[in-house]
């Protein structure tokens, strides 16, 4: 007798009652909106990579270990933010370089034993210095080995016990998981058989080289460095830099917005200078409009974790962040305490731009401000495109596009090249009717946490293809959709006077 599941009738051979599985149609599932890049000038980690840490501690231990520079624009983008997800690219110039220490065994004619070379590139790495001491095992033939770097942020330090470099025994090889494990030391070449002097060495020849645009954007289309090797991750959804330099800073913010416009699945963040006034800010969006970008105006002041000293940073990667917490279809203009609570790592603000910031706005620009009872948020959630394209403006509609779409393409991708037939198409109009169909449900739950929309419309098929539509493989799904807007102004009109209020109510 067959079995209950059989794949086809023929495979019944026996009367009985038999299930029958059948492909079930496509069912679009949502796809997350909180990961975030930031391409930035670090003092230490991988180069030309996307490093993606477990979490913030992590990424500081990576790209900032103790006892290196933490003061430096791209780790302080990384102070007083709660990302959900990150991903990092680290920025350095054309000939950089790892340092390196070669020891020898201190005899009268010396013979270099060991070179070490730190696991990064990088001038952090003259900083460092290599130690060896007596072995922990008390074998003469053998030593330990301490990597350190100490500085006003703390000390890290690699330390390998009971290395063996001379020809008595076996020579040490490090293995990958002990390499993985290190933070500082990339790897040991033993030059030749012996025992390196003890002593306190220092390691020289670290470089960062030299930075410029291209080294920040990188080559679109090919995912070589920067902003174009975040081409290869299709999760993120929000990007920004740290602070280039305002030589080429409009270099890079025009390599964000085309790289924003080459992807269309992902929102960026731009800075202008610092002190520049309100009107030069908007004279400076002028060149940046997208639907796909954020203009972030002003600096602001932070404290360091280092010194606990004041600091003045760009704003986007603040911006970036909030975006990242709330829904898509919630903007990043809300003024809710949780949303100031995003902002509490702002101290002050490099310039409070009072009544411009409604200016800013018809120009594309998300101000920074300070509310009345401490704290801060945005005025408006505004795209840079604002003033040429008013229907494009709302950076929160831009980001339910993506929403929308990312969930639908992703979703819906096993349709593709499936026979161009009336029930493919019915299956693919259903999916994208009950996804939107949770999406209107989902403004009666938690809108301000959820991703939602008003009203949808979906028309037939057959108003908008032709036969011919269909036989040359095109399907178009018409789909009308209706945003939630932002309560940008609340009015509550008072009556006061004098005059007794008349009241009238229904008898009991």
């Amino acid at each position: 007798m067959a079995g209950l599941i059989v794949s086809s009738k023929s495979a019944a051979a026996r009367h009985g009652v038999y299930l029958i599985e059948k492909t079930p149609p496509p069912v679009i599932q949502a796809i997350g909106t909180g990961v975030v890049a930031i391409v930035a000038q670090f003092p230490w980690g991988p180069q030309d990579q996307i490093y993606e840490p477990e979490n913030i501690a992590a990424a500081k231990m990576t790209v900032a270990p103790p006892g290196m520079t933490r003061t430096g624009s791209g780790y302080l983008s990384l102070l007083g933010k709660a990302f959900p997800a990150l991903r990092l690219v680290r920025v350095l110039g054309s000939g950089a370089a790892a340092a390196e220490a070669t020891i020898d065994d201190g005899a009268g004619t010396p013979v270099d034993i060991i070179t070490l070379t730190l696991k990064y590139p990088g001038s952090e790495g003259n900083n460092v210095t290599a130690t060896i001491s007596a072995a922990s095992d008390g074998d003469a033939n053998h030593f330990n080995l301490l990597v350190a770097v100490t500085g006003a942020s703390g000390t890290t330090e690699d330390l390998i016990e009971n290395f063996n470099a001379s020809a008595t025994g076996t020579q040490t090889v490090l293995t990958q998981a002990q390499k993985n494990r290190l933070r500082l030391l990339g790897g040991v070449e033993i030059l030749d058989s012996g025992r390196p002097a003890n002593g306190t060495y220092n390691f020289t020849g670290g470089a960062d080289g030299t930075v410029d645009a291209t080294r920040y954007v990188g080559t679109a289309g090919s995912a070589d460095r920067g902003i174009a090797l975040l081409e290869q991750d299709l999760g993120v959804r929000h990007v920004c830099v740290d602070d280039p330099g305002n030589t080429i800073r409009d270099a890079v913010n025009s390599g964000l917005v085309a790289h924003a416009t080459r992807m269309a699945d992902r929102m960026v963040y731009l800075n202008g200078d610092s002190g520049q006034t309100a009107a030069s800010a908007r004279t400076d969006v002028a060149s940046f409009r997208s639907m796909f970008a954020r203009y972030i105006d002003s600096w602001v002041y932070i404290y360091d974790d280092t010194t606990g000293a004041e600091q003045l940073v760009p704003p986007a990667s603040f911006a970036a962040s909030v975006a990242s917490q709330l829904s898509p279809s919630t903007s990043m203009a809300w003024k809710a305490t949780e949303v100031q609570a995003m902002l509490q790592g702002i101290i002050r603000l490099e310039a409070d731009r009072g009544d411009q910031a409604a200016t800013n706005t018809a120009a594309g620009i998300c101000t920074l401000i300070r509310e009345e009872n401490g704290g801060h948020t945005f005025e408006a959630d505004v795209t840079t495109i604002a003033p040429s394209d008013p229907a494009k403006k709302l950076g929160a509609r831009t980001q339910m596009l993506i929403y929308m779409g990312k969930g639908i393409q992703q979703s819906l991708r096993g349709s593709v090249d499936a026979p161009n037939v009336a029930q493919n198409r019915d299956d693919i109009t259903v999916a994208v009717d009950a996804f939107m169909d949770r999406l209107k449900r989902a403004q009666k739950g938690d809108p301000n946490h959820t991703p939602h929309v008003v009203d949808y419309v979906m028309p037939p098929l057959d108003e908008v293809n032709t036969p011919d539509d269909y036989a040359a493989g095109d399907v178009e799904v018409p789909l009308d959709v209706q945003l939630s807007s932002a309560m940008e102004r609340i009015f509550i009109a008072i009556k006061a006077g004098t005059t007794p209020i008349v009241s009238v109510r229904e008898a009991a």
